[in-house]
């Protein structure tokens, strides 16, 4: 299936929100960054890519991991994979 930025956004504040139910989320924007903004530490944004996985039934490569910074990158890269994932051309 593939997704709109925004419903991606939208699953994007909830899976924050459960990985980081203390955080104020109510400020959070697509140009947010995710450690500074929101205040993830490597853990927690280990379980937030984790659940992103999961949600959208993709595997993000180890390498892109450093790359991602905002959440509008984590959106680029879920809207990219799960492109690649329904033309049968990008990993599961």
């Amino acid at each position: 299936m593939v997704y709109t930025e925004d419903e991606i956004f939208e699953k994007l504040k909830e899976i924050l929100k459960i990985c980081m139910p203390e955080a104020d989320l109510s400020s959070v924007r697509k140009d947010s960054v995710i450690n500074r903004d929101i205040g993830a530490d490597s853990m927690n944004f280990i379980m937030i890519l984790a659940k992103v996985e999961g949600a959208f039934g993709i595997t993000i490569p180890d390498e892109l991991w450093s790359q991602l910074s905002t959440a509008q990158d984590v959106i680029d890269v879920i809207q990219r994979l799960t492109a690649e994932k329904e033309q049968g051309t990008g990993p599961a």
